[in-house]
């Protein structure tokens, strides 16, 4: 069949060129019949709108730039990160936008600024991490391009910005640790330059101090969130003869890493030592044993993103919004309660 144009499209459903414009770009003054008998007809013809057309109608190129950094395990071999890029592209999709995915580091600071000031192609762009905000920032700043930023930065408080409540996150793992009967309970971080960082070791502590556990500046790490870093040290406090009964890992990576690091050093989980991670990435029902963790939306994140860059793009929102989307407990059998006298 011969693939239709807008025109055609219009004639089909009874009405207006205007109002499939409108339909296609999700513009909210349409009616819902209308609405209604337009996506009958899309969906009937597999109809997509032609981009160049779009693009002069509206002086968008329907093309948004998503800036992440690439740092060992954590670029896109971590599975939080495949998740998150599924969620943005897949929103994209729906909305009629093409996605463009760039690795960048501080080093090249000279050529995001030509890129971003001299690149024409791009209606928005989704910065992932904080990091990357810091490296972008001023070239963003001078061009004025719509942004949005996946983890909360406070000195860009203007920025869009979704994230989830990283604090009540590790306040529920260590609860949870807490009432299974632990009290030294041990905390893997990355670092606290980070606001997510910063927020669930502050979480964590808050736990700890609320039941009345024990706080030891001993039994916390500040490191990064790879699997060696959980690993090394996971081993490095076995070798020192550090006493816990449970672990808090702020990322479920660091938890793998912990999880190979005890079983090297002969220590049974949860027998001997309790672990929690932070995400529930798909692989974590599959450690040995099956990881209990803090599940985020991670999937949501990225397809939230994409929703508030895009409701910029279209002028449907004012800049400045920050959302939280919600943490739960998921409990699997890498934790249990604590042995008499091991506390």
């Amino acid at each position: 069949m011969e693939k239709l144009n807008i025109d055609q499209v219009a004639k089909l459903a009874h009405v207006s060129r205007s109002v499939v414009s409108r339909v296609m770009n999700n513009h909210p003054n349409v009616s819902d019949v209308a609405r209604k008998r337009v996506l009958e007809v899309v969906k009937k013809y597999d109809y997509r709108p032609n981009t160049v057309a779009r693009s002069l109608a509206t002086n968008n190129t329907f093309e948004i730039g998503i800036l992440t950094t690439r740092r060992g395990d954590e670029a896109l071999g971590n599975g939080f990160w495949t998740l998150l890029h599924l969620g943005i592209f897949e929103e994209c999709a729906r909305r009629g936008y093409f996605v463009r995915l760039s690795f960048i580091s501080s080093e090249m600071k000279d050529e995001i600024h030509n890129f971003i000031l001299n690149e024409h192609s791009i209606d928005g762009l989704i910065l992932l991490t904080q990091e990357v905000t810091e490296i972008a920032i001023e070239a963003l700043s001078a061009r004025g391009v719509p942004t949005v930023l996946v983890g909360h930065d406070p000195i860009h408080s203007k920025m869009d910005s979704v994230d989830i409540d990283n604090y009540a996150g590790a306040y529920k793992a260590v609860e949870h640790l807490i009432k299974l009967g632990h009290r030294k309970i041990a905390g893997m971080f990355a670092s606290i330059r980070m606001q997510e960082s910063e927020q669930r070791l502050e979480g964590y502590k808050q736990a700890l101090k609320d039941y009345g556990a024990v706080e030891a500046e001993e039994l916390i790490s500040i490191g990064d969130y790879s699997q060696n870093c959980g690993y090394q040290t996971a081993r490095k406090w076995m070798h020192q003869g550090t006493e816990m009964s449970g672990l808090f890992c702020a990322s479920d990576t660091l938890a793998m890493g912990a999880l190979l690091g005890l079983h090297r050093e002969g220590r049974a989980v949860p027998g001997d030592i309790s672990v929690v991670g932070f995400d529930d990435l798909p692989i974590a029902q599959y450690t040995i044993p099956p990881l209990t963790t803090i599940k985020q939306p991670i999937y949501g994140k990225g397809k939230r993103a994409a929703e508030l860059l895009i409701n910029q793009i279209e002028n449907k929102s004012v800049n400045g919004l920050h959302e939280n989307l919600e943490p739960e407990l998921i409990i699997r059998e890498s934790t249990g309660p604590a042995k008499p006298g091991f506390e």
